[in-house]
């Protein structure tokens, strides 16, 4: 069997956490860490921060085999040139092993002392909620600790114990040997790629509370809920894994949705956010359904998805007119978190708009849902809801065209103006299909024109040539992956497959550049590709050191990158599966 080139890139903030496809792992008790940036260790986010490092003193190199999500091996070599293995993993959702050698110490310590206790060699501290334990069992040179967090750590620990160490390790290569392969450029190519579905895999929860399926999480810290549109796009990962994993995840999205329609922006196992999102659902569920046909999934999901863009219709149209306004919030860092740019420019001024953004990406679902309505035998919804993608089409070239800047622009409900603030977002009526040839060509005009949108690192978020660029502060200059990605197909659609391949060349190579140098998948990268991601801002300028919980920044291992990756590559390489 092909050995295969997995991630081995050490770097601070690497997500560790056990995955729902392993067994059970909820947002509720799983354990969650971040690796460290100065030693071999990590930071568990638990209420009282819990540190658990190796002491490498005998050691005079190492060499890693894999750095995962979930899973990290390495050799490491003492003074006479004699070689120990050391692996770390997660065996349950609360528990991590260590294996390794005499040659290291393994240290747990926290932000805060606490009362600690002997149970038959295990150390157990109490945090007031739950216990932390940690106990070593030493057979000959080998060490085997395991540490837990549960109010039963101690147990936990005796049970691991006798864990198949080799056996979880077999287990967790298969999942990277089970995955199909694309025609890779080079090894760090192979390496990120790899990386990106290591990610994925650890965003998966098992079923929990009002939510029966598995279902997904765009990082597990900062965020660990349920997100409507991030949940679209893991399903065009995910489907790399398993289709029926991203069906799942697809399912669990729609089963929070409310009697009315209504889809939240976000949802626990236990409630529902008061706002909408970006609807997706219907364009991810088709993408699905051609890469996996399975129409009774269609037929399953239709009449919500229908209910959902109807709720869409009655409650974000205000001047009926066929075009969606968002939610706007008077929150300087967060103006208008329901359209997923909370800082956008375009809310700095305005109130209630007509938004491109919401009317294209309800105009390409609402055509997704033509396309489901027709393979499923429902001509009658067809007809209906083609209807509906006319108008609102319609609307978007007559009300949000500007023919003096051969632009897509929104337009204040207030005074009836254009709000001449030239985003990323203006781009997406070529990801809906809403364009005739000639807007098409203009809008990629502005996109190849290096004093607005073709910058080092395309497409910024907002124009070069915007008294806003560049502040660095998220949605305010930077470039995100989603967007890449979906006005990619937008250009393949039109006939501009040049200029996607290059654009989505240009994703990759910047992903894997930041991964080869940090180990991680940045939330976004900058524009002019002169600032390292880590020193971006994020709603308030970036904390240094590292120090996620005084302020997130550009979150790392985050989902969109890695998602979107893999598809990427596989539209512009040839399969090698």
């Amino acid at each position: 069997m092909k050995r295969l080139n997995l991630p081995k890139v050490w770097g601070q903030g690497i997500l560790f956490a056990y995955s729902g496809m392993e067994g059970e792992n909820t947002a509720a008790q799983s354990l969650v860490g971040t690796l460290l940036g100065d030693c071999i260790g990590m930071e568990f986010k638990t209420p009282t921060r819990a540190f658990l490092t190796l002491d490498l003193d005998g050691v005079t190199d190492l060499d890693y085999h894999i750095i995962s999500s979930d899973w990290i091996e390495a050799v490491l070599t003492d003074a006479g040139g004699k070689e120990y293995l050391l692996d770390i993993l997660f065996v349950k959702q609360n528990v991590v092993a260590i294996r390794t050698s005499q040659l290291t110490k393994t240290k747990l310590f926290f932000k805060n002392a606490l009362p600690a206790s002997n149970t038959d060699g295990i150390m157990v501290y109490d945090d007031g909620e739950k216990q932390f334990a940690y106990g070593e069992k030493v057979t000959g040179d080998v060490v085997l600790g395991v540490f837990a967090y549960a109010q039963d750590a101690a147990c936990l620990v005796k049970d691991g114990f006798h864990i198949d160490i080799n056996q979880k390790i077999e287990e967790k290569t298969k999942f990277y040997q089970s995955l199909p392969v694309p025609a890779f450029q080079d090894a760090d190519e192979e390496m990120v790629y790899y990386k990106c579905f290591s990610v994925m895999k650890s965003m998966l929860y098992t079923p929990e509370g009002r939510i029966h399926t598995m279902w997904s999480t765009p990082d597990r810290y900062p965020h660990k809920n349920m997100w409507l549109w991030d949940t679209a796009f893991h399903s065009v990962g995910i489907k790399y894994i398993s289709p029926t994993l991203a069906e799942h995840a697809l399912r669990a999205m729609i089963s929070v949705q409310a009697e009315d329609g209504f889809i939240p922006h976000m949802a626990t196992p236990e409630k529902n956010s008061h706002i909408t999102q970006p609807p997706t659902l219907a364009w991810a569920i088709l993408e699905l359904h051609k890469y996996s046909p399975n129409k009774q999934l269609l037929m399953d999901v239709f009449d919500h998805l229908a209910a959902y863009l109807t709720w869409d219709m009655k409650n974000r149209d205000l001047n009926n007119n066929g075009l969606l306004e968002w939610v706007v919030e008077n929150e300087a860092r967060c103006r208008c978190g329901e359209s997923g740019m909370d800082n956008t420019p375009r809310f700095d001024e305005a109130t209630e708009m007509d938004c491109i953004d919401f009317s294209a990406f309800f105009a390409n679902d609402v055509r997704c849902l033509v396309k489901i309505a027709k393979i499923i035998g429902r001509d009658q919804d067809a007809r209906y809801w083609q209807g509906v993608y006319d108008k609102v089409k319609d609307a978007i070239n007559e009300v949000l065209w500007d023919d003096e800047d051969k632009f897509y622009y929104d337009r204040k409900l207030s005074d009836g103006k254009l709000h001449k603030v030239k985003t990323v977002a203006s781009f997406l009526p070529l990801f809906a299909g809403v364009c005739d040839a000639e807007k098409a060509k203009a809008l990629v005009e502005h996109l190849n024109n290096p004093d607005e949108f073709n910058t080092a690192f395309p497409i910024p978020t907002v124009s070069k040539d915007d008294k806003t660029y560049p502040t660095g502060d998220m949605f305010r200059g930077n470039v995100w992956i989603n967007f890449n990605y979906l006005i990619g197909k937008g250009l393949q659609e039109y006939g501009f497959s040049e200029e996607a391949e290059k654009l989505y060349e240009k994703t990759i190579e910047t992903i894997k550049y930041w991964y080869m140098n940090d180990g991680v998948v940045y939330e976004y990268y900058d524009s002019r590709a002169k600032v390292r991601p880590a020193r971006l801002s994020r709603k308030g300028h970036a904390v240094q050191p590292y120090l996620p919980d005084i302020r997130v920044q550009s979150i790392r291992d985050f989902s969109w990158g890695c998602v979107f990756l893999p598809d990427m590559l596989f539209d512009i390489r040839k399969n090698n599966a």
